[in-house]
């Protein structure tokens, strides 16, 4: 799915009995395993690897590639094998002649790894590469641009990753409230309080559009 160096190609097949027992799996994760046909580390993005410098957050980024027989996603499993893993991951799920690319913006903690939310792209047939940025000093870089692939905005130049995801979900979060408000406004009679709502309303809009500013 991603335009990668050769340098960086892995190809490593697991067996799902091996994976169970890193993940110290229970009945649930199994249970959620049996539509997996196999799971497969495609790629690993390392200092070494793409020629760049690990000298921020991200050391490593694992490429899992998860071929499926329903089109159901694994997310007990996967949020399984995530927490087991201390790396950053990224996982392509395929299912017969279609793809999506799956995986949450991961931090490593003095608590250990912690898993935001997960995030998915649409199911496709189309089989482009999709291209990582050249202009990059660092793996970090590399990851924001993954987590970009996943997110329906845009990252900041020199965003960080957790602030770009913490951003893209406060602009979910506001459109709901921009929706509830909306109706309140709607549906007020008294004129005193149908101003306060409206105003209440306008700086929702000023927040959320003042988010949606990529400059």
């Amino acid at each position: 799915m991603f335009d990668l160096s050769s340098k960086t190609k892995v190809d490593r097949k697991f067996r799902l009995t091996e994976l169970y027992k890193m993940m110290s799996a229970d009945k649930d994760v199994k249970t959620d395993g049996k539509s997996i046909i196999s799971v497969v580390l495609t790629n690993v993005l390392s200092q070494d690897t793409m020629n760049l410098t690990a000298t921020g957050k991200v050391q490593e980024i694992y490429i899992f590639d998860i071929e499926l027989d329903t089109k159901t996603i694994p997310t007990l499993f996967i949020s399984s094998l995530d927490k087991a893993i201390n790396l950053h991951t990224v996982f392509i799920l395929r299912y017969e002649n279609e793809q999506m690319l799956y995986g949450c913006f991961k931090e490593q903690t003095e608590k250990g790894v912690k898993l935001g939310k997960y995030y998915g792209t649409d199911w496709t047939t189309d089989t482009t590469p999709i291209p990582l940025p050249l202009n990059v000093t660092c793996i970090d870089d590399i990851y924001t641009a993954i987590i970009d692939e996943l997110i329906p905005i845009t990252a900041n130049v020199g965003e960080e990753t957790s602030d770009f995801v913490a951003r893209y979900d406060r602009i979910n979060k506001l459109k709901k409230e921009i929706e509830k408000k909306q109706k309140q406004v709607d549906n007020e009679r008294q004129s005193k309080r149908r101003f306060e709502l409206n105003d209440e309303l306008k700086a929702l809009k000023k927040e959320l559009a003042l988010l949606n500013d990529k400059t």
